[in-house]
């Protein structure tokens, strides 16, 4: 669950419905997972053993819907959108609009999921009548063979998804404890430095086991609370403060009339790798990345219009905190257009010169500290 990893995984799904609002994708390894596993079955036992578990697999990640379904409706009690879910092979990713600071709305919404989990689990046990015994999991012959499998998996889900591997959920019940302790910015950095450890040892284990999925888990969670490490950073630092303090207000404007050859020649002979397109009264119409130029030069050709290329963006009042812009960007965003009270537009705002303005900050906090050590005070 995160308002920052389904980012990583949107690029290459699709869509396959809408439940209450939000959209669910699947990306596109995760039928190379089917293929996988359905191959491995064929080799072992034939067609039928094929058919058996990838039936299985769809059953589970059916039931990883469920589980993120126990997310999103608990963060729409907090007013919490989720536009999408994205499963993925190692499991599945909800983007919330943003995750809530107060640590008792972030442990309710973390342990909802697992709580659908072990709900689905001692279910598929009420079914079963019984405790299934180890061969019979092992096996799973038959329908009954199949309930003890799902049920078995499902209760592993739950004990899994309670590691404190933030930001898995059991480390966001882990972050909404340390946060009531510590408060949010420094609990999330514990927290991740956990998550980061206890990636280490997932992947150490995966490798010694050769088990590519616990692997691949592992390199997720480490770099997700890497990312979540970043995003509490940039906000201590434009915390109070608005859009306008952060835009980049020094801009090359261009026409959605305009041919793509204009955008490329202005690429080369200006810094900016990316343009916002403004209409004739300079309202914010659109958004031009050198990707978009690129394609379009060795695609539809150099007299293309802008207007057929560019990325539609999201636009906020110049007096809108940091604190709202921030999840946007972290969620996927390409930038994010600063609007006059007139309607104007007077900037943008990428993730890029956000890291950028994060790297002076630290730059500046370490030249101070080296400029006056521990137990010195200026003035004295």
């Amino acid at each position: 669950m995160s308002h920052t990893a389904s980012a990583m995984g949107r690029r290459w799904s699709f869509s396959i419905g809408t439940v209450k609002g939000t959209a669910v994708r699947i990306h596109a390894t995760f039928f190379l997972l089917l293929l996988w596993v359905g191959i491995g079955g064929w080799a072992t036992g034939g067609p039928t053993a094929a058919l058996h578990i990838i039936t299985l697999i769809c059953l589970v990640f059916f039931c990883v819907v469920l589980h993120e379904f126990g997310h999103i409706f608990a963060a729409r009690r907090f007013g919490v959108r989720t536009p999408e879910v994205v499963l993925l092979p190692i499991g599945g990713v909800s983007r919330l609009e943003r995750i809530p600071e107060e640590p008792r709305a972030e442990f309710v919404i973390a342990i909802a999921g697992p709580l659908v989990t072990l709900a689905i689990a001692l279910g598929l046990l009420l079914v079963l009548g019984r405790m299934p015994s180890a061969e019979e999991i092992q096996l799973g012959g038959g329908v009954q063979g199949m309930i003890a499998q799902l049920a078995y998996i499902n209760l592993f889900l739950f004990l899994f998804n309670l590691i404190p591997a933030f930001p898995m959920d059991g480390g966001r019940v882990l972050r909404a404890g340390l946060s009531a302790w510590l408060g949010h910015s420094q609990g999330t950095r514990v927290a991740a430095g956990i998550g980061q450890f206890c990636a280490i040892l997932l992947g150490v284990a995966g490798i010694f086991s050769s088990n590519i999925i616990l692997v691949l888990i592992a390199v997720f969670v480490y770099f997700a609370a890497g990312s979540e490490t970043g995003i509490v950073a940039l906000r201590d630092i434009t915390a109070g403060k608005t859009a306008r303090e952060s835009m980049i207000d020094n801009f090359v404007r261009l026409q959605a009339s305009d041919p793509v050859a204009t955008a490329a020649s202005t690429l080369i002979h200006s810094d900016q790798g990316e343009f916002p397109v403004l209409d004739h009264h300079g309202h914010l119409v659109g958004f031009l990345t050198r990707d978009g130029i690129i394609h379009a030069l060795a695609g539809p050709g150099p007299d293309t219009p802008i207007g057929q290329v560019m990325l539609d963006i999201p636009q906020v009042s110049q007096w809108t905190r940091m604190d709202e812009i921030i999840p946007m960007l972290a969620s996927g965003t390409k930038a994010v257009g600063v609007a006059a009270d007139d309607g104007l537009c007077l900037g943008y705002i990428t993730w890029e010169n956000l890291m950028e303005e994060l790297l002076i900050s630290r730059a500046l906090k370490r030249r101070k500290a080296e400029s006056f050590p521990a137990g010195a005070h200026p003035g004295h």
